[in-house]
């Protein structure tokens, strides 16, 4: 159902570039203008619902990411860009030592996976 949606409604409704990557029920959808990330979004929602599915409130998000998101949230005085996980890892925006941007992974589940200590 989401992956012939997706890319019909990249077709036809999108205006900047978008991005679909899934992993069976996991996906994330990148887009160049938010209003777009929006419409999709609600129009997505409406779409589950038809076929008795619904998306998780809890897992998804909107949020700004990528090579311009560094600099949107210092302008706003908002610190570091958001991150997200994604099949196992935190995508964080990084920076190349040249200053560029740089996607940076994370393990996320690296210290839950450690046994407690039964002190």
């Amino acid at each position: 159902m989401f992956d012939l949606w997706a890319q019909q409604w990249r077709k036809r409704q999108a205006r900047g570039d978008m991005i679909v990557v899934r992993y069976a029920d996991d996906s994330v959808v990148g887009f160049e203008y938010e209003a777009e990330a929006r419409r999709f979004l609600a129009e997505m929602r409406k779409r589950s619902e038809a076929f008795s599915l619904s998306i998780h409130p809890g897992k998804t998000r909107l949020i700004r990411f990528g090579r311009f998101a560094a600099s949107n949230r210092k302008e706003r005085g908002l610190g570091k860009p958001e991150t997200f996980n994604f099949l196992g890892f935190t995508m964080i925006c990084g920076q190349k030592r040249t200053g560029g941007f740089q996607l940076m992974r994370r393990t996320r589940g690296a210290t839950a996976c450690r046994p407690r200590s039964r002190e």
